[in-house]
């Protein structure tokens, strides 16, 4: 895909600092808790405590370079337990609610911790112990796990809810979930590792790419007026904020815009991100203007005929060829490695000349998915040319797919 570039960049500075830090001075400075990391002693739940501990555990690498990033910092504060855990470009803090007998701190082993907890059964949980071991005590056994001094894990971004600005927790929701798919994971141009957050102007928009398919979603806020610049922020970071909004009642999420990071509030649960550095590629002139032929298709049977006829297709290239012409589209795949030939044909809409255009049946099923409504529509244009894929109940500015073809084999 030909892109132009816009030219932005955020000034390089340390996400963390690597020098271990006493969390006892730091708290103690900063917010008054008179925390001892010599002794602590603290009750809950199985329940209350697993679920904290599953959604810290998505943020602990399986495996590092630096070992203390598998451990999860423990918080005993006043009437609450925090728990903490970074691999250094993501970090998150789960608060919840238990019993302080002994305010403290420590660092234990992430996935022993989760593995043992979430074996036991269901009942009153009590932790007791120093920097070094913490004896973990149920009402029929006793666990003894070894332990890393707090000073030890690495010091985590500092909240400052003064610069805090909410959002509606289910437009940020519905515009991480239509977007992050796209991006890409090719190490050599970093920009498109990430989403574009666009806060400008009374629409808030987000764009991702992977060179081969986009998607682009926007909507009305004028809460970020200006608060930021465009700013790329990892997928992974935004895939994670899902698991904790309540679809039901989804409330808000406050934003916190650092220099080259970014902190998402929900409540109970913080999560920070450091940013990644442009240029982002101006993706307007990718989006073409001109496509004169549209193709409009029932979506749940597109989706199903490309699924079952793409099982026969390339295991490199996935191609599924769309062959189009007036009231009729047939999907077909030829596979000389096993032999194999899939046909299908679906009643469509079109206005166009016949056209035959192949796709990466991966990408159609994957934009399918992410596109509400009973129809679909592809404009097209050439063999060779970038489709748009949108609903014909939504407009393109709200939300908008892009896709480039795969060329066809003579």
């Amino acid at each position: 895909m030909s892109v132009g570039v816009r030219t932005y960049s955020q000034p390089h500075r340390p996400y963390y600092l690597y020098s271990p830090v006493s969390l006892r001075k730091k708290n103690k400075k900063e917010s008054g808790e008179n925390i001892s990391p010599d002794c602590m002693k603290f009750s809950l739940t199985k329940s209350r405590l697993s679920q904290s501990l599953g959604s810290i555990l998505q943020v602990v690498p399986t495996k590092s370079t630096l070992p203390i990033l598998t451990n999860i910092l423990i918080e005993a504060l006043e009437g609450k337990l925090k728990l903490s855990a970074t691999d250094l470009d993501i970090s998150i803090s789960a608060t919840v609610e238990c019993s302080v007998v002994k305010k403290g701190a420590v660092a234990l082993p992430a996935r022993i911790l989760f593995e043992i907890i979430r074996e036991l059964p269901e009942s009153e949980i009590t932790f007791e112990g120093t920097t070094n071991r913490v004896e973990i005590r149920i009402p029929n056994g006793t666990y003894k796990i070894a332990a890393v001094a707090p000073e030890d894990f690495p010091k985590l971004p500092a909240v400052n809810t003064k610069k805090e600005i909410k959002i509606p927790g289910d437009q940020l929701v519905t515009m991480i979930r239509k977007t992050t798919f796209a991006c890409s994971s090719d190490e050599t141009r970093p920009a498109l590792n990430g989403v574009l957050w666009h806060t400008k102007g009374d629409r808030m928009m987000m764009v991702a790419t992977d060179g081969h398919r986009l998607a682009r979603m926007s909507t009305e806020n004028t809460r970020l007026k200006g608060v930021a610049d465009d700013i790329i922020i990892p997928p992974k970071v935004l895939n994670l904020i899902p698991r904790f909004v309540d679809e039901e009642t989804p409330g808000e999420i406050g934003i916190i815009f650092g220099d080259n990071n970014i902190i998402f509030n929900l409540g109970s649960v913080v999560l920070t991100s450091r940013l990644i550095e442009g240029p982002y590629p101006n993706i307007d002139p990718v989006i073409p203007t001109g496509n004169d032929k549209k193709l409009q298709v029932n979506k749940d049977e597109l989706s199903g005929a490309v699924k079952r006829v793409s099982i026969l297709s390339n295991a490199l290239t996935h191609q599924v060829k769309f062959a189009v012409k007036p009231a009729s589209l047939t999907l077909s795949t030829n596979n000389a490695d096993v032999g194999g030939e899939g046909k299908e044909s679906l009643p469509c809409e079109y206005d166009g000349d016949t056209l035959e255009i192949g796709y990466n049946a991966s990408y159609v099923s994957e934009i399918l998915s992410k596109i509400e409504g009973d129809d679909i529509v592809f404009e097209l244009s050439t063999p060779v040319a970038a489709g748009l894929v949108y609903s014909p109940n939504v407009s393109k500015d709200d939300y908008l797919c892009l896709i480039m073809p795969l060329r066809l084999a003579d």
